[in-house]
């Protein structure tokens, strides 16, 4: 039994454990412990092919003017870019031009997120001239020199034997850059482009705060190489709603 002197600090005590409760679980979801499922490599999530996810991917986001490329945002306002109104089954996030990058989005309920966790892809229009073979041996070398491949989605952490599992590349595709595109591309048209790397799609979020967190590297001192040396750690807090 409680004594009665003791009445007033032991309310105070469970009041206080009660706020402390309530403030955590009011807590949880700002700080994106969300988790959700990621699909195993060979599967077809949201009946597309993991390389027709990617081509889609890269249609995405190298059609967009260089002013307005996520890839480009340092703060998530641009990540609906291109891809508000569509009705896609996944929201691509991008990725960055090298180096730590946090964003903040906004995803519909509903839709599965596409996760860049290492990209490369090699258009004509970035090397005037190459035959398609020559696209596909600079994408491949590229992405045979991955040395680092991190993910972390809420509290489920997959790191380098879980991703290179993951690998993707593309036959050769079509997408119409826009005049003053990305990667330096002035004059906008038509352009034969391959994609490799490594990309996760989740399942469809529900309502909700996720944090997404990927990291990866390469190096590639090959003369043939689409890119010499790259590295990104990117962080994007999720609001789906």
């Amino acid at each position: 039994m409680i004594d009665r002197l003791n009445r007033p600090s032991y309310f105070v005590i469970v009041s206080f454990l009660f706020m402390l409760l309530l403030f955590s679980a009011t807590l949880s979801p700002v700080l994106g412990s969300n988790s959700v499922n990621i699909f195993p490599p060979g599967s077809k999530p949201y009946g597309l092919t993991f390389a027709e996810h990617q081509k889609n991917f890269w249609k995405w986001i190298l059609e967009i003017p260089a002013n307005e490329s996520p890839v480009n945002d340092r703060t998530g306002e641009k990540c609906a870019n291109g891809q508000s109104n569509t009705n896609s089954s996944v929201f691509y996030l991008s990725f960055n031009n090298g180096g730590i990058s946090e964003r903040t989005c906004k995803v519909p309920v509903g839709k599965g997120l596409l996760i860049p966790v290492m990209q490369v892809e090699w258009s004509d229009k970035e090397a005037p001239g190459a035959s398609v073979e020559e696209l596909h041996k600079s994408a491949k070398k590229d992405q045979d020199s991955v040395n680092s491949l991190y993910l972390k989605i809420g509290d489920k952490e997959y790191k380098y034997k879980d991703l290179i599992k993951y690998r993707t590349q593309t036959d050769v595709f079509e997408v119409v850059f826009p005049d003053i595109g990305i990667f330096g591309v002035i004059e906008g048209g038509v352009s034969k482009v391959v994609a490799d790397g490594f990309y996760i799609i989740t399942e469809p979020l529900t309502k909700g705060n996720y944090s997404v967190h990927f990291k990866s590297s390469l190096i590639c001192p090959d003369p043939g190489c689409a890119e010499p040396n790259f590295a990104q750690d990117i962080k994007y807090n999720i609001v789906a709603e």
